[in-house]
C-alpha cells in the first residue's frame, strides 16, 4: 500500500526479479543466461538500518512477482516517508542489488478528514472516513464537469448528480474558481453536501498547480475535508509543453502539506516526455478521443499530422477503439522500463460536435470504450465532459450502477486481473477476467460495429475452471462452460455488433 496508518497490524513489500535486455544491473558472465531460474538471497533495511521488517529469504529471478508480509508494529510513526532497501545477494557469486522503496506509516487522522491509499498489488484505491472502521475499496466512475456548466447554479446539483449513481465529482475550476482564490464560502456547501451524498472529489487545481501559493492556499485549506479522494494537478501539461518539472514540484508540495492522498494527473500525449510529467503522480489518467476524429488531417489548423507535427486530437491514433487500450498497455510498458508503478485510468470521450470532432459518441461506442479501458487495466473512469448527449447519460447511469458497486469493485481492485485472453471464432474480441478465490469475473467486448453470428470461444487462464454463471452484470449474453486439457473456457451462440458482456462466474 502507498500509506499505512498507525494501529495496522500488517503491512507488505512486492519483489520481483527479472531479466531485463533493456534495463538493470548487468549479471555476472556466467549467470547471464535468461533461461533457467536464479536465485537471490535478500535482506531488508529500514532506514539504513537492520530492520525487523521481515526475516531474511530468497527470490528466484523468474519474472514473477511476490508480495512479503511484515510487521507494521515496530515501524516508527512519522509524516515523512522512510526507505527500506532490500540487499539481493545472486547466490553462488559477489553480485549484489540494492533496489529501494518508500515506506509511510502516519499517524492517524484526528482532524474528520478522509485518507485514500494506492494498492500497488493490484493498482485500485481504498478509502477511509473517520466514522469508518474498515478501508473500503473504490472505484472510481464519473465525469469532469465544469463549474459554470452545471455546478454553480446551485448546490442542488450534487444531489442530482449523485442520484444519477456516480461516485466522485471532478469540478473543472471554470469561471470565479478558474485562476484565481476560491471564494470559500460559495465553494464550501460542496464539499459538506457531498459528504452528506457520500460522493468524493477528485479535487482539481489544474489552473494553480504552477502557482504554489495559491495551490498551496487550496491544499491546506481543504485537506482535511471528510469528501477529498485526491488531487488533481496537470491537465495535459504534456500537451501544452509545461515545464517538465512542474507536475513533480506540485506533487511534492502537496505531499508535503497533505501525505493523506494520492495525487493524479491527465496526459495528452502518446509519448512526450512521459517520465517527466508522470513522476508528479501515482494515478495517470489518459484522454485519447478516437471517435468521429481525422486523425491524419487537421480540420481546425489546416495541417497534416504525423509522428513529428500536427494536432488532430488523438496522438498517435488510427480511429479505432483500440487507441484506447494500446495506449494503456504502453504507459503500462513505460512503467516497467522506469521500474516504478503507477496506477491508471481512463478518460473516455463523451463529448463531440466540436472543432476536431464531428459527432458525439454513440451510447454503445461509449461503453465499448470504458469496458476496454477497464479490460486493460484502467482502475477508474473519468468521463469528458458533462452534460452529455441524452444516449450517452442514459447508458453511463446505467452502468454507474454496475461499476459503482461493491461487488465489481472488489474485483477490479482487489483480484488479479489477466488482459488479452485468447479468444477464437472471431477478431476483434477483446476479453479479460478478475479471479478471487470463489468467482470470476469476465469482461469481454465486441470492437465489430457489426454481428458476429458464430460461436465466440474465451479460453480462460490455464489451470481456471468454471462451474457456471453466477450473475450477469452487464449485457444479456449466454455463456456456456466447457473444459479443455489446458482449462477451461466459456462460449457464446455470437455477439452483436460491439455488444458487451460482464458476467460472474462460479469457480469449479
Amino acid at each position: 500500500m502507498s500509506i499505512y496508518l498507525d494501529g495496522e497490524a500488517t503491512g507488505s513489500l512486492l519483489l520481483r526479479a527479472s531479466i531485463s535486455d533493456q534495463v538493470g544491473s548487468p549479471l555476472p558472465y556466467s549467470q547471464g543466461s535468461s533461461t533457467g531460474n536464479h536465485t537471490l538471497e535478500v535482506e531488508y533495511f529500514l532506514n539504513g538500518n537492520v530492520s525487523l521488517l521481515v526475516d531474511s529469504g530468497t527470490v528466484t529471478i523468474s519474472g514473477g512477482q511476490i508480495e512479503v508480509l511484515f510487521e507494521l508494529a515496530p515501524i516508527p510513526v512519522t509524516l515523512s516517508p522512510q526507505k527500506v532497501t532490500a540487499i539481493a545477494t545472486l547466490r553462488g557469486s559477489n553480485a549484489i542489488y540494492y533496489p529501494s522503496t518508500q515506506l509511510s506509516k502516519l499517524p492517524r487522522r484526528t482532524d474528520n478528514g478522509s485518507v485514500t491509499r494506492v494498492d500497488h498489488l493490484y493498482g485500485g484505491l481504498a478509502v477511509r472516513k473517520p466514522r469508518d472502521t474498515q478501508w473500503q475499496a473504490f472505484f472510481p466512475y464519473t465525469y469532469y464537469v465544469q463549474w459554470t456548466l452545471y455546478w454553480n447554479t446551485s448546490v442542488t446539483t450534487l444531489n442530482e448528480f449523485a442520484s444519477m449513481g456516480y461516485n466522485v465529482i471532478d469540478i473543472v475550476p471554470t469561471g470565479d474558481l478558474g485562476d484565481t482564490p476560491y471564494p470559500w464560502a460559495e465553494f464550501e456547501p460542496y464539499l459538506d453536501r457531498a459528504d452528506e451524498l457520500g460522493l468524493y472529489l477528485q479535487f482539481d487545481v489544474r489552473w494553480d498547480y504552477s502557482n504554489l501559493t495559491l495551490m498551496t492556499a487550496l491544499v491546506s485549506h481543504y485537506s482535511t475535508h471528510p469528501s477529498i479522494l485526491l488531487w488533481y494537478t496537470g491537465d495535459e501539461p504534456d500537451g501544452k509543453s509545461d515545464p517538465l518539472n512542474s507536475t513533480r514540484i506540485a506533487y511534492d508540495t502537496i505531499r508535503s502539506i497533505d501525505p493523506y492522498h494520492p495525487v493524479s494527473l491527465a496526459l495528452n500525449c502518446a509519448d512526450f516526455y512521459y517520465s517527466d510529467y508522470a513522476s508528479g503522480a501515482e494515478i495517470i489518467l489518459s484522454d485519447v478521443y478516437p471517435i468521429s476524429t481525422n486523425t491524419s488531417w487537421s480540420t481546425v489548423y489546416e495541417t497534416p499530422c504525423n509522428a513529428t507535427y500536427g494536432c488532430c486530437g488523438c496522438d498517435d491514433c488510427h480511429e479505432s477503439f483500440e487507441d484506447n487500450s494500446d495506449r494503456l498497455d504502453n504507459f503500462a510498458r513505460f512503467d516497467d522500463l522506469l521500474g516504478w508503478q503507477k496506477t491508471h485510468w481512463r478518460a473516455p470521450q463523451a463529448f463531440g460536435n466540436e472543432t476536431l470532432w464531428t459527432r458525439f459518441p454513440t451510447a454503445a461506442e461509449e461503453v465499448v470504450m470504458t469496458m476496454l479501458s477497464i479490460n486493460h487495466a484502467a482502475k477508474g473512469i473519468v468521463m469528458w465532459d458533462f452534460p452529455t448527449s441524452a444516449d450517452i447519460l442514459n447508458v453511463t447511469c446505467r452502468l454507474a450502477t454496475v461499476l459503482t458497486s461493491k461487488t465489481v469493485a472488489d474485483f477490479f481492485i482487489g483480484g488479479p486481473l489477466t488482459s488479452s485472453l485468447a479468444v477464437s471464432g472471431a477478431d476483434k474480441i477483446d476479453a479479460s477476467v478478475w479471479v478471487t478465490a470463489n468467482s470470476v469475473l469476465l469482461s469481454v467486448v465486441n470492437l465489430n460495429y457489426g454481428d458476429t453470428n458464430q460461436t465466440v470461444t474465451v479460453q480462460l487462464p490455464a489451470g481456471l475452471r468454471v462451474s457456471g454463471v453466477a450473475e450477469l452484470m452487464w449485457g444479456d449474453v449466454v455463456w456456456n462452460k466447457t473444459a479443455t486439457r489446458g482449462g477451461g473456457s466459456v462460449r457464446t451462440s455470437g455477439l452483436r455488433g460491439l455488444e458487451v458482456s460482464l458476467v460472474a462466474l462460479d469457480r469449479s
